[in-house]
């Protein structure tokens, strides 16, 4: 019987190009891929939690820093608070008003300040008690301590009241000084204080008292007497949120102040409700009327050349008011003495060689007389033909100031030390253009008019009011302004930005033309 080789389940041998490790590479394939994303995913999460765990770190750093920063905060803030509460305890118990009064527009009352240290006294309590009304009604305050100071000028205010007459049977000028000295010591919280010649010198003092006291917090009020001054205005403006602030009100307030929006009381009972007026001394060379009968003085007529000038009339033609406080001409300076009929000229008296007659002197004019009997006119004054009014421009059509005869210094202080014991400045339009305005129309004007200026100190009154800016600067074309039009030195100034003409800094200041008040120009040369 023959052997059997067949497999009943199959032999490899019967497949013979089949690999028998093909069935597991599929397996084993795919057991790699999952392998490799395995390890991805290992990876991705390792760096993940590196990541984590550093931000947990950082944050735990975070943390121990801000609970060391919680501990200095909290103690910082008791610190804080331990301050807050000792200054407010501060404040609240020594709050205090502070009231600044420009006493040189601010003016007592005329009543009082006559009575000296008296007057004085009652001025101090009454201002006390008008004050502590008006704290206690707008502001709710009780109990405050009150500041009182006045600034003024002693001088100055003292001539002033004398001068206008206020302190009616008194020519006193220390009476200022015992009523201040009453002032002052009825109340231990107010003073006077003396700046001397100057407006600028009291109104620096007063603004920076001012300025001053409405930044303390210990002074709850802060009063300003200074509505005549409309300079007072624009520096006021930048306190316009200042709850604190009140103006003490005088004198009917100027123009400016009027705009402001600051609380206003007043105490009519210590200040003056109007200005003081300025009596206008006699024009220098009259004399009040003589009493009694009039005198006579022989006298010889002049030539009728002499009698009946033609020059012109002088330049200087006063004003109403200066004609109306003219005294009129004694019945001695209008009536001729009967005149002497000789027959014989008088005999001449005798002259030294080479001596002349002193100009606008009696022998001056008795050198002009022919004939005897005649009368003579005194009146040796005559009129200067003064020079057309014009201005300077530079070749960009721009105003300039012409230029001023030239002065030292030791003038200047002479000038100065004058002014000083004037106790006031010398009236610029006055002196300057022969006018003043204010003067003209109300009468009074607070600067010196009386007094006659030599031409070095008018040159340096004219230098002294080119300090002050022309509102219409370079564009002015005004024949009479007397202001400053440019900066003296607009190439070379050392004050820079401080400069009051600090605008007209590089400005061509040669002039080319001259331009006068009929409307003519020419060249300036």
């Amino acid at each position: 019987m023959a052997r059997n080789n067949t497999n009943s389940g199959g032999s490899y041998d019967d497949y013979p190009n089949v690999d028998p490790a093909q069935a597991f590479l599929a397996p084993l394939r795919e057991y790699t891929s999952l392998v490799n994303a395995r390890a991805g995913i290992e990876g991705e999460l390792l760096r993940a939690y590196e990541l984590l765990v550093h931000h947990y770190r950082e944050k735990v750093e975070e943390c121990e820093r801000e609970k060391r920063n919680a501990v200095v905060w909290e103690r910082e803030q008791r610190l804080s608070e331990r301050e807050l509460n000792s200054l407010r305890s501060s404040a609240e118990s020594t709050p205090f008003a502070y009231i600044i009064v420009d006493g040189d527009g601010a003016v007592f009352q005329e009543s009082l300040i006559a009575k000296g240290e008296e007057g004085g006294s009652i001025a101090a309590h009454q201002l006390q008690t008008d004050i502590e009304n008006h704290l206690g009604e707008t502001f709710g305050f009780q109990h405050l301590n009150i500041y009182v100071q006045v600034i003024c000028n002693f001088d100055g205010l003292s001539r002033a009241l004398v001068g206008s007459g206020a302190l009616k049977g008194t020519d006193d000028r220390n009476i200022l000084n015992r009523f201040a000295r009453g002032f002052c010591r009825a109340q231990a919280l107010y003073s006077f204080t003396d700046v001397g010649y100057g407006k600028e010198q009291a109104d620096n003092k007063v603004r920076k008292l001012f300025e001053l006291m409405a930044k303390n917090l210990h002074c709850r009020a802060v009063f300003l007497a200074g509505c005549h001054d409309n300079g007072y205005a624009p520096f006021l403006e930048s306190f316009r949120n200042n709850r604190k602030i009140c103006l003490l009100e005088t004198t009917p307030a100027a123009a400016e102040m009027r705009k402001l929006s600051f609380p206003k009381f007043s105490c009519p009972s210590v200040f003056r409700s109007e200005p003081l007026t300025i009596k206008p001394p006699p024009p220098p060379g009259f004399a009040p009327p003589q009493q009694g009968p009039p005198a006579t003085m022989a006298y010889s007529a002049p030539p009728a050349a002499t009698m009946y000038s033609t020059q012109p009339a002088p330049n200087h033609i006063p004003s109403p008011t200066q004609l109306a406080v003219r005294p009129a001409p004694t019945q001695s300076a209008v009536r001729p003495a009967p005149r002497e009929h000789t027959s014989t000229a008088p005999a001449p008296h005798p002259k030294k060689e080479n001596e002349r007659p002193a100009p606008g002197s009696w022998a001056a004019v008795s050198a002009t007389v022919a004939a005897p009997g005649r009368s003579i006119d005194i009146s040796t004054k005559k009129a200067a033909i003064r020079e057309k009014a014009f201005y300077l421009l530079n070749k960009n059509d721009q105003r300039l100031d012409a230029p001023l005869p030239k002065f030292d210094s030791s003038a200047r202080e002479a000038f100065d030390e004058k002014v000083r014991k004037n106790g006031a400045n010398y009236c610029n339009r006055y002196h300057i253009l022969g006018t003043c305005k204010q003067f003209d129309s109300t009468g009074r004007c607070p600067y010196v008019h009386s007094q006659s200026l030599t031409t070095t100190e008018l040159a340096i009154l004219r230098s002294r009011a080119r300090g002050l800016p022309c509102l219409n600067g370079d564009q002015c074309r005004d024949f009479y302004c007397t202001s400053g039009h440019h900066c003296a030195n607009p190439r070379t100034c050392w004050y820079d930005e401080s400069c009051r003409f600090y605008e007209t800094h590089g400005m061509d200041i040669k002039p080319t033309v001259k331009r006068y008040e009929d409307g003519t120009s020419e060249a300036y040369v």
